[in-house]
């Protein structure tokens, strides 16, 4: 059995309205773990309306990573297999969950859908892709699986320990990704299932960039403007030491975790406001990614 786990944290109501529509005719049961959120009350009358939603709510943010592993926690205990982790404003395709479950087999750790960036592509903008039907990832960060969308099977969560707690977000996903593919999982990508998912603000710039695709064929886009507050910058930096302080050995020169951050904090002072407050937000997150015990 499949059920799938929703976090909130101080979400549009409308938008997980919407969320809430799209996956709950797909599984039968949808679980909600709210982190502490302020319009708890809404969210309360959102599952309320939906015949198949519960609610577990925390007092306090405890981060996307202890959520998951408290919704994974839920799922076995309500006899799940599967579970499909969903952020507050993604919204699943028509058909997106068998599509992803038709893909699990033997050592399939997680199967994603195709993420559609409401802020950098249109549905239909998608569809006129000439993508293979099925990928498979070949790295845990660089183009990696993010955990909303993400199929999850449940005995390599638990084979793997879990979500590491320590990341609380940023980078959750990929060191989770590392783990499964340590372990001998694979994670492969479904690019018949789309889902409209944000990340961060996006924005469009003048600057073009080469980028690998998931078959490793460099080709030429467009940058856009991560558009992630001066918190999100923190953890960005912090996060991304703790994966190559876990990780870095075994994975080199990738040009994932560490490597990444001069050209995120160029980057964002170049394409974005409140630059100070970033810039602040990226050195007080390198201070501590350096300093924090690793778990």
């Amino acid at each position: 059995m499949i059920i799938a786990g929703i976090v909130t944290f101080e979400p549009d109501i409308a938008r997980l309205r919407e969320n809430i529509a799209a996956i709950s005719p797909q599984l039968p049961r949808v679980i909600i773990y709210d982190n502490g959120s302020t319009n708890s009350q809404a969210i309360s009358e959102l599952a309320a309306a939906s015949p198949n939603t519960i609610v577990v709510r925390s007092e306090t943010n405890d981060g996307i990573a202890a959520a998951l592993n408290r919704l994974a926690e839920a799922a076995l205990s309500h006899g799940a297999s599967f579970l499909l982790t969903l952020d507050q404003d993604s919204v699943c395709s028509p058909g997106m969950v068998s599509k992803l479950s038709a893909e699990l087999g033997d050592g399939i750790g997680m199967v994603t859908p195709h993420i559609v960036d409401r802020n950098k592509l249109t549905l239909e903008e998608f569809q006129r892709l000439r993508l293979p039907n099925v990928e498979r990832y070949r790295q845990p960060a660089r183009r990696g699986a993010i955990t909303s969308g993400a199929l999850v099977d449940l005995s390599a969560w638990s084979h793997i320990g879990g979500f590491d707690e320590l990341f609380f977000i940023d980078y959750v996903d990929y060191d989770f990704n590392q783990r499964l593919m340590e372990a001998g999982y694979s994670i492969v990508r479904v690019n018949t299932a789309p889902l409209l998912h944000e990340v961060g603000r996006a924005t469009h710039t003048w600057l073009r960039v080469p980028r690998k695709d998931l078959s490793g064929r460099w080709h030429i886009e467009r940058f856009f403007a991560f558009g992630h507050s001066p918190a999100r910058c923190y953890y960005k930096a912090r996060n991304r030491i703790l994966f190559t302080r876990k990780h870095g050995r075994k994975l080199g020169l990738t040009h994932e975790g560490i490597w990444q951050i001069p050209q995120q904090i160029a980057l964002t002072l170049l394409f974005e406001r409140q630059r100070l407050a970033k810039l602040k937000g990226f050195l007080r997150g390198i201070r501590d990614g350096l300093r924090e015990p690793l778990t």
